[in-house]
């Protein structure tokens, strides 16, 4: 390819990177993973044309929301299916850069945390430092540069802060827990970067509960992305990736959005698996999700499968636990939740929430609200799901006061908590469990 000419650093992108950046975006609009998805080559378009105008600093969610998909930005949910089309756009960027156009003179990358895209040039290296000098030795056959370094210092900073991360060193009290964990030491030694995804990926998982604050689960996810992007071949980052894909798809108040996470979800439940077949953690995400899609009976099996693979890991026995209610098997979410049963790893507050709810589906009312008042005084949470769950054991235990104080202070403090929504979302269809909840719900607004 014909060298770039240099930008001098107060100046905007020239002719001929422009149009060098122009003709790539159009060969990714054609591509195979793109053309099939019209959402997605507006989304890509747009963001690439405000960019050339000067205006990518500018790009925001509400933007994107409004010029691209025309949404009114009615609460949250535009900007909440603009952020799951970002990641649709980053999944297929990455693939095409990586794929069909692996050999392309520009790529257009788009990073997590935003929606500014930027362009990296294929340049020889012999073209390096303008031929000042031969290089010395083996010289690889290219490198790629970022254009935006030349318009501006914050690439640099950028990359400052990157490096940082990356090659921080590990502390010394996790390289000891590393030496006792064959698993870790046998990273440590193919792979540093192998090292810092597993450790990041199992980080994350302390962040499922409360599953209901979408928020928190955003963050998670970014977190095991950036698993992924440390060491792609291993199943965790993918495995909670699925699991909190799922979550998003099961809440998400914006339908479309939601199924598009759910889409998501199984395509990366099914990545962790195709890496790791034994891999417990793998099986219980694919199990979450396949529940979440309302497929109980792949869920069940793949549930059961994660539970004989790891039976105390604690965070597997959570999504074993979860992907059950889902499906309606309240003895396997009693199982997998068991307070009197040994739990490794995460998993504390979860469980005893999971075992709340099974006691619940098996009309133990007394000890539903026994279990969810003793996860409050060991430190969990009190969501609204836990006030709700409790009335409703107390209403079938014929105590209707304490019903409905609970209900109001559920009311008073979480006033548009949509419960049928999630009450829906959580149980089968049709299910006792699912009948009863909306009954007593009828009853308060009667």
């Amino acid at each position: 390819m014909s060298q770039l000419q240099k930008i001098d650093s107060e100046q905007d992108f020239i002719v001929e990177s422009e149009a060098l950046i122009k003709s790539a975006l159009e060969h990714v609009l054609v591509s195979s993973g793109f053309e099939g998805s019209p959402r997605l080559q507006d989304f890509l378009r747009y963001i690439v044309s405000e960019t050339l105008e000067g205006r990518g600093a500018d790009i925001r969610g509400k933007s994107v929301a409004v010029d691209v998909y025309g949404r009114k930005l009615e609460k949250d949910a535009g900007l909440n299916l603009v952020s799951v089309e970002a990641r649709r756009l980053r999944r297929l960027l990455a693939e095409y850069n990586a794929g069909e156009g692996k050999d392309a003179p520009v790529h257009i990358v788009v990073d997590p945390g935003g929606y500014h895209p930027r362009f990296e040039v294929a340049v020889p290296q012999s073209m390096d430092a303008g031929n000042a000098e031969v290089q010395q030795g083996p010289a690889p056959a290219e490198r790629k540069i970022n254009p935006s370094v030349l318009v501006g210092g914050g690439v640099i900073a950028a990359l400052i802060v990157l490096v940082a991360v990356l090659w921080r060193p590990v502390p010394e009290e996790a390289l000891a827990v590393e030496q006792h964990d064959p698993a870790r030491v046998a990273l440590r030694e193919h792979s540093m970067l192998s090292l810092q995804a597993k450790n990041m990926a199992q980080q994350a998982q302390g962040m499922l509960f409360p599953v209901f604050d979408l928020k928190r689960q955003e963050l998670a996810l970014g977190m095991f992305r950036h698993a992924i992007d440390l060491d792609a071949s291993l199943p965790d980052g993918h495995a909670g990736e699925a699991q909190t894909l799922a979550v998003i798809g099961l809440f998400s108040p914006d339908r479309e959005a939601a199924s598009d996470a759910r889409g998501e979800a199984f395509a990366a439940a099914q990545k962790a698996l195709d890496i790791a077949p034994t891999n417990a953690w793998a099986n219980g995400a694919m199990a979450f999700v396949l529940a979440a899609r309302q497929e109980p009976e792949d869920a069940l099996k793949h549930a059961r499968i994660a539970l004989e693979l790891a039976p105390e890991d604690g965070h597997v026995l959570d999504l074993v636990g979860m992907a059950a209610i889902m499906a309606d098997d309240a003895a396997l979410a009693a199982r997998a939740s068991d307070p009197k049963i040994f739990r490794e790893g995460v998993g504390r507050f979860g469980s005893r929430n999971i075992w709340a709810v099974s006691q619940l589906m098996l009309q133990n009312y007394p000890e539903t609200v026994a279990a969810f008042q003793g996860a409050a005084a060991a430190g969990a949470p009190v969501s609204p799901p836990s006030l709700l769950f409790q009335a409703v054991a107390f209403d079938q235990m014929a105590e209707p006061d304490k019903a409905q104080a609970l209900m109001a202070e559920l009311n008073h403090t979480w006033p548009h908590f949509p419960a049928a929504f999630v009450v829906n979302a959580m149980f089968a269809d049709g299910s006792h469990v699912e009948k009863t909840i909306l009954s007593v719900l009828q009853k308060v607004d009667n």
